[in-house]
């Protein structure tokens, strides 16, 4: 598990930024470092297997590319019974935008792992898409 999450995660010489997914106007989310002794669970659209998100549990924040800008969005509420930390139902927003995720996480030994979930986006203009996700838990 953390050998995937270290793949997931792994710095690299950062590409031009990809165009948005096919279902969501967020382009694929750029390597990330987490922190050492952090945990962080990281979401790809199913569509395009591209990572779109990327929240840690201390502080519960959540990363995302919006408009070609890195955003880090602020948790607004969670729901259900979270597994390595992180609730099946939560709520993000920040910088015009809001979030919601619904996932059906495993437990695993060091994580997670998320097979089924949805992701919406919600739009200033208040037009919200969803998408399907899956994703990773784990720990450095």
């Amino acid at each position: 598990m953390m050998f995937l999450l270290a793949l997931l995660l792994a710095t690299a010489d950062p590409a031009p930024a990809p165009p948005p997914t096919q279902a969501l106007p967020l382009a694929e989310l750029p390597p990330q470092k987490l922190a050492r002794g952090s945990c962080a669970l990281v979401l790809w659209d199913k569509a395009s297997r591209r990572r779109v998100a990327m929240a840690t549990r201390e502080p519960t924040t959540l990363r995302i590319v919006h408009n070609g800008v890195l955003q880090l969005l602020a948790a607004t509420d969670a729901g259900g019974l979270a597994v390595a930390g992180f609730a099946p139902e939560a709520g993000f927003a920040g910088g015009g935008v809001r979030l919601r995720w619904q996932l059906a996480i495993e437990s695993v030994a060091g994580g997670g792992i998320v097979r089924d979930g949805s992701l919406a986006l919600t739009l200033a203009d208040g037009t919200e898409i969803v998408t399907p996700v899956a994703g990773l838990i784990g720990c450095s």
